[in-house]
């Protein structure tokens, strides 16, 4: 085979585009110098200093471009067990005629010696991410439940920071008892984030893509929406396929699936909790929260305090995270 080049393409959500590195890796992995790749995306950073790519120009005639999708994945996942990231090389194959597997069950990310050595927050914590997007409530969990969680946690010495995106059409309502950094940096520095904390714990979110990308625990409020072979970074299901390196470390995600009518078999993939305006992608089951007067879907609220506390508890218990020991103040470098 004589050398291809190829311009990769892929411009929607963060967490689309860091699920997407997984291809990238995989394709130099198995071509080495026969391909070059070089990527254009809405969230650069995403790919900073990737030793996978190489520049290449759009003008240049020897360049193939190709723009990734996964929309139809997402209708094939309520048939087949596949994951997410492997979509992506699902379309690159079927686009290019090449063969690309997956080789890792988890995302691409690299950051820079500087961003390793120097932790953005002093000491051990867990990143919370509390809220999300308000086109997708239906990915939203009790917000007063957050923090109950925090409650429980932090008299056994577990110490916690909140994080999200402050812009238009975001909600993160300040928990209390946390360093509060909701707002602070952008992508590449929620990486930072992520990179050094012990744990994370979100809903279905661009974190979560983060966190197995760096080998990091993560507890997944996911309810029904979602099929967890389409999402979760776990072995259960066999959804990297058969040349894929097992999870290094898999995510305890929470989900609903079978337990309801409206996601007995695949997610319902709703994107509202209530109908607001001409809304046609609406829960089926919405339910006002016991602990707030929040209303949340069913298959979220069917997710206890006492799930998420026992799912941070077990990285511990299972001797995945070292044991707590003395908590120590945190700040901002």
């Amino acid at each position: 085979m004589g050398k291809r080049r190829f311009i990769l393409t892929h411009k929607l959500a963060p967490g689309d585009v860091v699920a997407s590195t997984a291809l990238v890796r995989d394709i130099k992995l198995k071509y080495g110098r026969e391909v070059e790749v070089d990527f254009r995306t809405n969230m650069k950073a995403v790919y900073e200093h990737n030793p996978y790519l190489t520049p290449l120009r759009d003008n240049d005639a020897s360049s193939e471009h190709i723009t990734l999708c996964y929309g139809r994945g997402i209708t094939a996942a309520g048939r087949e067990k596949i994951h997410f990231t492997t979509w992506f090389h699902r379309d690159f194959n079927n686009k290019s005629g090449l063969d690309v597997t997956p080789r890792h069950s988890k995302p691409d990310l690299h950051l820079t010696e500087y961003e390793k050595d120097n932790p953005p927050i002093t000491g051990r914590y867990w990143l919370v991410l509390g809220g999300g997007k308000m086109d997708m409530t239906t990915k939203h969990w009790d917000y007063g439940r957050y923090q109950e969680v925090i409650d429980r946690l932090r008299p056994y010495g577990l110490r916690f920071v909140q994080s999200g995106a402050l812009k238009k059409g975001h909600i993160h309502p300040p928990l209390d008892n946390v360093l509060n950094i909701v707002g602070w940096g952008y992508i590449r520095q929620l990486m930072w984030q992520v990179y050094h904390a012990e744990g994370v714990i979100c809903p279905i979110t661009c974190a979560m893509h983060m966190a197995a990308a760096f080998d990091k625990p993560c507890v997944v409020i996911a309810g029904g929406r979602e099929e967890p072979w389409w999402e979760a970074y776990v072995d259960d299901y066999g959804a990297f396929g058969l040349d894929a390196e097992n999870v290094p470390v898999p995510h305890k995600y929470l989900h609903t699936l079978g337990l309801l009518d409206c996601c007995e078999t695949k997610g319902c993939w709703r994107k509202k909790t209530v109908k607001i305006s001409d809304d046609t992608s609406v829960c089926h089951r919405p339910v006002t929260s016991v602990t707030s007067e929040q209303v949340i879907p069913d298959c979220m609220d069917m997710i206890t305090t006492d799930h998420v506390v026992e799912a941070v508890m077990s990285y511990y218990l299972d001797g995945t995270l070292p044991p707590i020991g003395q908590p120590k103040n945190m700040a901002i470098l």
